[in-house]
């Protein structure tokens, strides 16, 4: 179909004129066909003349019309869902994950959000090559599209770094959650098989706080998370009056 569309897609004024021209021919070539041949064979019976002619006619035409149609439609869709999605794992891209995030934030009473980076990441590029490197961030993402429940939202905000809001989530049950992705996640490059573990930084989220603060906070928490020996969370939360952070684990 795509060569088809190719072919039949004007790329200038004269391709436009052309295309009519061919268009109207096969018409009128298609009804004196059918006018010369077809019909002599029909009987005299005008309702079954007018549908004859219109399959032989009109058919192929609206069959070539709804097949460009649906095409078409499944590439809007296929740009569509590009344009939301992260093209290595699915999930979703940074702009769809904060656009989705700030909305569900304000929308749940409290929340935790999540910054998850995958640890020494950068070595197992160095040492079995990017493809082991897209391998290993498939199965962080299926880890943690497995973990996640209804409502929650995810995604791959750049490299090796992946966001989560955990909507309405109390703190216990998100420290129980945000645990599963520190222990090691197995994957398998030929013959070898791997683990990687993830370093998230963690905080408290309210509809009163922006998302830009709550994300400042625990990237700033996921820092700790690392520079403390890394497949760990630690918890932000924000003293409002004071301004600090103050981070325990």
């Amino acid at each position: 179909m795509e060569k088809m569309i190719k072919l039949l897609a004007p790329r200038s004024r004269l391709g436009v004129v052309t295309r009519v021209l061919l268009f109207t021919a096969a018409l009128s070539l298609a009804n004196i066909v059918f006018s010369v041949i077809i019909a002599p064979l029909l009987p005299d019976v005008p309702f079954l003349y007018g549908i004859a002619r219109a399959v032989f006619v009109a058919m192929p035409l609206l069959c070539l019309l709804f097949g460009v149609m649906m095409y078409q439609a499944q590439l809007q869709r296929r740009l569509s869902f590009m344009s939301r999605k992260d093209w290595l794992t699915g999930m979703n891209n940074r702009r769809t994950f904060f656009d989705l995030a700030s909305t569900r934030s304000q929308q749940c009473k409290t929340g935790i959000l999540l910054m998850l980076d995958a640890d020494h990441f950068k070595q197992i590029n160095d040492t079995y090559g990017h493809q082991a490197g897209d391998i290993c961030l498939k199965a962080i993402s299926y880890m943690l599209s497995r973990n996640l429940r209804v409502g929650d939202v995810s995604g791959r905000i750049g490299g090796e770094e992946f966001a989560i809001l955990l909507a309405d989530a109390k703190p216990d049950h998100a420290r129980v959650i945000s645990e599963r992705p520190t222990k090691p996640i197995p994957f398998r490059v030929g013959p070898a098989h791997l683990t990687i573990t993830l370093s998230i930084g963690a905080v408290i989220t309210s509809p009163e706080t922006p998302l830009e603060v709550s994300l400042s906070l625990a990237d700033k928490a996921l820092y700790q998370a690392k520079s403390e020996g890394r497949a760990r969370v630690v918890f932000a939360e924000p003293v409002f009056d004071s301004g600090q952070i103050r981070l325990a684990l």
